[in-house]
């Protein structure tokens, strides 16, 4: 006889499930139908019948330790078969969100990012953290004692913001931010390891650099949403979206290095600024038109097949728009650098540094944000990813 256990549900979790897209959860019955038609779940422990039963019962402690809600990549297939319209992928994605919340450190900025009604604030908080970095610039300037004369570089955009300071203006903001990501991606592996051995099921068969490589090989090859079937448009998306950032971010990357590092393919040809001929030039407008391609296609299937692409709730348009605007200004501050520096024209300068302000903003609430939005999936979901390779929780059913 199976000993008996004391629930207790958490009824602030479940509110905040229901009303993050999981509304349709009390249609669920346990049928398991959501199960067997997902090509991610595997054959042990399957999801996500069992995730559906614990947020009914607001098992909020279970949830936010259980890897698999991270193994779902919500492609809808469960929510398109299920035959009481319970929508499980949609549950899943607002489990997600209160995971992340969860997670947050600090938490504030977790509860921040939560709701849009707090969009706006966040938004003058980059913008007023970005003019005081302008208030500083020339007192940094005059006391830093030639090692900034030494790290000055010219450029059309360096005049309003210098190099030296951009870089470490976002290094510093950034770096905290990774470090918050950092403590909530511990706490989250420590929580599934813990859930895991009270179980007594931790058994690691795979080393974790193993597991980390092995998962980072599917995510370059998006392998999860290539199985996927009823959001299989989606995946064309996401690899824009994806390979868009990431070629932006390693060209971003590049282009410190270039700067302040000793670095032997540094000659002319590949110094920075960028002439627009150059070929980190050539690949960071290959990966702009990505990244607005691929949010805009992103858009039209949320928009136009709602019933395969899933609820979209501000938490996900917030991102998909933040994306597409960093894109967007990204290419016109191109545009109008070209246009304004050899025309000299006061009125196309001072647009060009307007909208350059705008995109630096876009930025600082894409990067700096990221462990606190739907961003965060990049954090959580690899780590997820990796522990089910480490324990062997990876293995699909056929």
């Amino acid at each position: 006889m199976a000993d008996a256990q004391r629930i207790a549900p958490d009824s602030e979790f479940l509110h905040g499930v229901l009303a993050a897209g999981g509304e349709d959860l009390k249609k669920c019955f346990q049928c398991a139908t959501c199960s067997t038609v997902c090509e991610l779940s595997p054959a042990e422990r399957p999801f996500p019948r069992k995730e559906m039963i614990w947020a009914q019962w607001g098992l909020k402690d279970r949830l936010v330790a259980d890897p698999d809600i991270w193994l779902c990549h919500q492609c809808n297939d469960c929510s398109t078969r299920c035959p009481r319209g319970a929508r499980p992928g949609d549950v899943l994605a607002a489990v997600r969100r209160q995971a992340v919340a969860h997670y947050a450190t600090p938490r504030a900025l977790g509860r921040y990012a939560q709701e849009v009604k707090y969009l706006p604030v966040m938004f003058l908080v980059s913008a007023g953290l970005l003019l005081l970095a302008l208030a500083v610039k020339q007192p940094l300037w005059q006391s830093g004692k030639g090692v900034l004369h030494y790290l000055d570089h010219p450029g059309f955009y360096a005049e309003l913001f210098p190099h030296w300071l951009l870089i470490g203006f976002f290094s510093f903001f950034w770096g905290l931010s990774m470090l918050g990501g950092l403590v909530g991606i511990v706490r989250f592996w420590q929580a599934m390891q813990a859930a895991d051995k009270a179980a007594g099921r931790y058994t690691p068969k795979t080393g974790i650099v193993a597991s980390l490589v092995a998962v980072l090989l599917a995510l370059v090859r998006h392998d999860n949403f290539a199985k996927c079937k009823a959001g299989a448009p989606r995946r064309l998306a996401h690899l824009g979206a994806f390979y868009g950032f990431l070629t932006l971010f390693v060209v971003s990357v590049w282009a410190v290095i270039v700067l302040y590092m000793i670095n032997p393919l540094a000659h002319h040809y590949f110094d920075y600024p960028f002439h627009l001929w150059n070929p980190w030039k050539l690949l960071a407008n290959a990966g702009c038109v990505a990244l607005i391609g691929g949010c805009l296609l992103a858009i039209r299937e949320r928009m136009q097949d709602q019933a395969h692409a899933g609820a979209s709730t501000s938490f996900d348009w917030v991102l998909v728009w933040v994306l597409l605007s960093v894109g967007v200004t990204g290419l016109l501050t191109e545009v109008l650098r070209f246009a304004a520096e050899p025309a000299g024209l006061a009125v196309l300068k001072y647009t060009a540094y307007t909208v350059y302000f705008a995109h630096l903003v876009l930025v600082f609430q894409l990067l700096v944000y990221l462990p606190y939005s739907k961003f965060a999936h990049l954090l959580y979901r690899t780590t997820a990813l990796v522990y089910a390779e480490h324990t062997g929780r990876n293995t699909n059913h056929t």
